[in-house]
C-alpha cells in the first residue's frame, strides 16, 4: 500500500488555548478516546482531475492521520473533504515512490492548500474552512437552515451542525459559520 501521513487543521474544532483540536467524536458520543477528532476522506487525484485512489482515517487531536491507499507512484494532488469542512487540495502535485511514505503538512501556511484556500487559527497555525454544511463548495445562506433547525431543536450528538466540536448544535457554532459566509468563502475544486 502507499501510506500518507498528513497534518491537518479543521477551523472550528481547533482550541487555540490548548493548541489542539477538540476529542469530537468522543464529545458527540461517537468513541472513548480522548484523542480523536472526526473521519476524514483523502482523495488523491491527477494532474487532470481524475481520482486514482480514495482512503478514510481518524483524525487526531494534533492534526495527524496515517491513511493507507491502494498502490501508487507519480504525483497527485491530496484532497481533502470532512463533513462539515470546505473540500481542499494540497497546493500543488504530492510526488509518491513505492514502499516510500508521503508526508504532507497542511497547517504551516495558507499556501499549502491550493488558492491559499485557509484561516490562520493561532500565529503559524493554518486550518481549512468550517462551515460548508451541505457540501456544495461554498459556506453560505444555503447551509445556514441546516444549522438554524438543529440548533433550535436543541441537538447534541453528533451532528455536521456542531461545528466547534463540543457535542451541542447551539449559539456557540454560529460565529464560525457567519464569518466564512460573510466573507464569500468558496471551494478551489
Amino acid at each position: 500500500s502507499s501510506v500518507v501521513n498528513l497534518k491537518l487543521i479543521l477551523q472550528g474544532y481547533y482550541d487555540a488555548d490548548v493548541q489542539a483540536m477538540r476529542p469530537v467524536m468522543l464529545n458527540q458520543g461517537e468513541g472513548s478516546s480522548d484523542t480523536d477528532v472526526d473521519t476524514i476522506t483523502v482523495e488523491l487525484h491527477d494532474e487532470f482531475g481524475a481520482m486514482a485512489a480514495s482512503a478514510t482515517g481518524v483524525l487526531q487531536t494534533d492534526g495527524t492521520v496515517t491513511l493507507n491507499f491502494t498502490p501508487v507512484t507519480g504525483d497527485y494532488y491530496l484532497v481533502v473533504s470532512h463533513r462539515n469542512t470546505l473540500a481542499t487540495s494540497s497546493a500543488s502535485l504530492v510526488s509518491f515512490a513505492a514502499g516510500v511514505a508521503t508526508n504532507y503538512d497542511f497547517s504551516t501556511a495558507a499556501t499549502q492548500a491550493y488558492g491559499d484556500n485557509q484561516i490562520e487559527v493561532a500565529p503559524g497555525v493554518f486550518a481549512m474552512y468550517t462551515g460548508d454544511l451541505n457540501q456544495d463548495g461554498y459556506i453560505d445562506a444555503v447551509d445556514y437552515p441546516l444549522f438554524d433547525s438543529d440548533n433550535l431543536s436543541g441537538a447534541s450528538g453528533n451532528y455536521a451542525t456542531d461545528m466547534n466540536g463540543d457535542g451541542y448544535v447551539d449559539a456557540v457554532d454560529y460565529p464560525i459559520f457567519d464569518f466564512n459566509n460573510l466573507n464569500g468563502v468558496t471551494s478551489y475544486l
